[in-house]
């Protein structure tokens, strides 16, 4: 009887088994962050990141912008980025188009407990046509004769959020105000208050962490009119193609940040957090609703 080489036997069986060889750890990681602040800011803090987490993990940890919201998503998915920070609904969005391979690995402590500010333009407010609300209610008699903007489109905060809030008391964004809600194609939460805070809108929506770090001066000419209820909002997500082991040590990497340390306070600081916390997909899921109570195509 013929005899087959051990090696060979054991590779047949394997292949038998439909055992894949174990995959090779990544030599380095690729991120990138939702450009929902100044460019060459978000680039500052982002290389602090890298730094970190270079350190932390032994490995090189790599930026890479994204243009929209959309191509940092796409750009997870399609392996060119391993790990990404994403708005809520963004979040919600990677998970999906994931298919079981997206996962969330930490949330800012602020996260769980987000909120957007609705900001008015002073002189509107000095003018009469605007006051500061005790419910979003009292805006629907008044918007009329308003304009109003939101952020970028598939910004949670400085949208999708706020837009459900406004539905919820009865306004139509499209409708109530004196022409459509306008958005901020770019510059995110900075261009809203710029733009309220100018007069090229009466009123805006931004994410309040973003507005309580702006200059003094900048809230004098927008002040908040309106705070919404609570929601979960940001988060960092990693595709599993890097790895469980990887993965949970990225994952604690960002946990065990220590403010007492110079640069890791700095990523804190630049995330306008105190910490990052442990998070699970399912804490997205009311995201998730509120997205899918859109009309089909609404948010691309």
């Amino acid at each position: 009887m013929r005899r087959f080489p051990a090696f060979l036997f054991a590779t047949t069986l394997t292949c038998l088994a439909g055992t894949a060889p174990a995959q090779e750890a990544p030599k380095e990681l690729r991120f990138s962050v939702i450009p929902d602040f100044n460019k060459a800011t978000l680039a500052e803090h982002c290389k602090r990141i890298e730094t970190v987490l270079s350190s932390k993990l032994g490995i090189p940890v790599r930026y890479e912008p994204s243009a929209d919201y959309t191509t940092a998503v796409n750009g997870l998915v399609a392996n060119k980025l391993d790990f990404v920070w994403l708005g809520g609904k963004t979040t919600c969005d990677a998970i999906d188009a994931g298919k079981g391979q997206v996962n969330v690995l930490a949330t800012r402590d602020i996260d769980l407990h987000f909120k957007t500010y609705f900001i008015a333009n002073q002189k509107a407010i000095d003018a009469g046509r605007i006051k500061p609300l005790q419910k979003l209610a009292e805006l629907a008699p008044l918007a009329k004769d308003l304009t109003f903007t939101f952020g970028d489109k598939n910004s949670t905060s400085g949208h999708l959020m706020p837009r459900h809030f406004l539905v919820e008391a009865g306004i139509d964004p499209n409708k109530s105000f004196r022409g459509e809600a306008g958005y901020q194609a770019s510059g995110g939460h900075a261009a809203t208050l710029k733009a309220v805070a100018s007069g090229a809108a009466d009123l805006g929506a931004l994410n309040f962490a973003y507005y309580d770090a702006a200059k003094p001066e900048d809230k004098a000419a927008a002040p908040i009119v309106f705070t919404t209820p609570e929601y979960v909002d940001y988060a960092w997500v990693a595709h599993d193609r890097i790895g469980a082991e990887l993965k949970q040590k990225l994952a604690t990497a960002f946990t065990t940040l220590d403010p007492k340390v110079e640069a890791e306070k700095a990523v804190l600081d630049a995330w306008k957090c105190k910490k990052f916390e442990p998070a699970t997909n399912s804490q997205w899921n009311d995201i998730r609703k509120v997205r899918d109570s859109l009309p089909k195509g609404f948010l691309q």
